[in-house]
């Protein structure tokens, strides 16, 4: 997701004219009625809502589905599936979203700044929080938000609007997520590092995960992806690490919820898996064009598709 997003962010381009007449909603089944895979698992409902530009990542709460798309300043929520989503300015093009009681989080590089907006007012002006580097990745939990900033993640104050703290790290950090009592980034991408939330401080040695560059963290573990499509689940109190039997081929990203582990891939499809046997559950499942960013909400998983302007909506069985 972040080598995508940064891509569109530096490019400067803005396509709101270009994609005006795609906008309509549309939302059509992509998969069977939950048909049967050929293993026996009952496949999720996969259906598809057009919301145009190129959406490149997307977080999901109860008020709705928040879109960024890194190739324009455009945001965008669908506070349902039925509705037509609604767009707004942002400061610039946004590499990452994510949203809390206290609003929405757009993470804008080229402002060196984290942009906020009401939960209830999307559309009215938001506020401009200032950050030392140029944001790419954005975690929250617990009424804190966290920018990964080249070699850094900031703490924002939501309460102030400000930076509160600012916590470095030992290279170059590329997925960053809060879960399971602490803070994880991916470093230099060849190691998963556990910090306290509070302080930013190492908590035990790095965990080697080669071409680590995202990570997740919920259902009781942290989740880890690798460029050559590994998923690796990790213990995060004893950090023992266990790698799935078989990589997923072009893995984009990885989200978990609804006891699922999600994986998205450039050949147009999500994996999912058991998060205990780490074995894929079902057939892959054909979502839209490059599907760089998933979310999972709090009854369907939704997928960003930058490459045509939709978002996939799976809904479980």
């Amino acid at each position: 997701m972040v080598v995508l997003a940064l891509a569109g962010v530096f490019s400067g381009g803005d396509d709101d004219s270009r994609e005006a007449a795609r906008t309509t909603p549309v939302e059509a089944p992509e998969t069977g009625d939950e048909a049967p895979s050929a293993d026996g698992a009952e496949q999720p409902r996969v259906s598809t809502i057009r919301v145009g530009g190129r959406p490149t990542a997307v977080s999901a709460s109860p008020d709705g589905v928040w879109v960024a798309d890194s190739f324009s300043a455009r945001g965008t929520v669908l506070e349902s599936a039925a509705a037509k989503p609604t767009r707004f300015r942002l400061e610039g093009p946004a590499s990452d979203v994510t949203v809390t009681e206290s609003g929405v989080y757009y993470a804008l590089p080229e402002q060196q700044a984290v942009e906020r907006r009401e939960l209830a007012d999307p559309v009215a002006a938001g506020e401009t929080i200032e950050l030392d580097g140029f944001p790419s990745v954005l975690a929250s939990a617990d009424g804190s938000v966290f920018a990964l900033s080249d070699r850094a993640v900031e703490l924002i104050d939501v309460d102030s609007g400000e930076v509160a703290d600012s916590f470095r790290l030992a290279g170059f950090g590329s997925g960053l997520a809060v879960g399971e009592g602490f803070l994880w980034a991916a470093v230099d991408n060849r190691e998963v590092v556990r910090l306290d939330p509070a302080t930013g401080e190492a908590d035990g040695d790095p965990v080697e995960v080669p071409e680590v560059f995202a990570v997740t963290a919920d259902e009781g573990a942290v989740w880890v992806l690798s460029a050559s499509g590994q998923l690796t689940r990790i213990d995060p109190q004893s950090l023992r690490a266990t790698a799935a039997p078989a990589p997923i081929r072009g893995a984009l990203d990885v989200a978990v919820g609804l006891e699922s582990v999600w994986v998205t891939s450039s050949r147009r499809t999500v994996t999912r898996l058991d998060p205990r046997s780490l074995e894929p559950v079902g057939e892959p499942l054909k979502v839209g064009g490059e599907p760089a960013s998933i979310a999972v909400g709090d009854n369907a998983v939704w997928v960003a598709n930058g490459g045509d302007g939709t978002l996939s909506r799976i809904q479980p069985s």
